[in-house]
């Protein structure tokens, strides 16, 4: 591995984000950025200006891939496995992991182990089978709870009915009617 760039040695923390944030841009050229450095006291060569420009563009190619490969993992996953706050972190988390691949390989610090790419999809399916199993609870509380709030506000008009059935003229065949038709109460 070679030594750090003095971009990143020598510019302050302040300078150094902001010459990425100028560098990722892409609005100034490498003769700009070098203009740019020496305004702000730094004597750094035009050629580790382009460096960081190289290292900058493999690194925005590196994200666009590991989004593809997450894409392509989320749709393998399905739709019910990646919605919700649980699907978005195991998303982001096959994401960072994916990156992380790739640098490796990249930089020559071990690249694609055949049996961390096994326990990568081992482990995204485990994340997506709890994902699953999590939105399937919340699905089934759902429909139990509107179950018991219909039937709650069946009993109450229930109740309502019978209350307001012998002054509103209705008898009692027509109140268990309407409790049958439109309260679902049978009868």
């Amino acid at each position: 591995m070679g030594r750090k760039s003095r971009i990143d040695t020598e510019l302050s923390p302040d300078d150094r984000a902001e010459f990425r944030r100028l560098l990722g841009s892409g609005c100034l050229t490498i003769d700009e950025l070098t203009d740019w450095l020496e305004a702000h006291g730094y004597d750094i060569s035009r050629s580790a200006v382009g460096r960081a420009s190289q290292r900058q563009a493999a690194l925005a190619a590196r994200l666009r891939e590991t989004r593809a490969i997450t894409d392509g993992l989320a749709a393998e996953l399905g739709e019910a496995a990646t919605q919700g706050r649980q699907g978005r972190l195991l998303v982001e988390t096959s994401r960072s992991l994916v990156l992380d691949f790739l640098t490796r390989a990249d930089t020559g610090e071990g690249g694609l182990d055949p049996k961390d790419v096994m326990m990568l999809g081992k482990g995204l399916a485990e994340l997506a089978k709890a994902a699953r199993y999590d939105q399937d609870f919340e699905q089934k509380v759902e429909v139990r709870a509107r179950k018991l709030a219909a039937e709650m506000a069946a009993a109450k008009a229930g109740e309502m009915v019978e209350k307001a059935g012998p002054s509103a003229g209705l008898s009692a065949e027509t109140i268990a009617r309407l409790k049958a038709d439109f309260l679902g109460m049978g009868g």
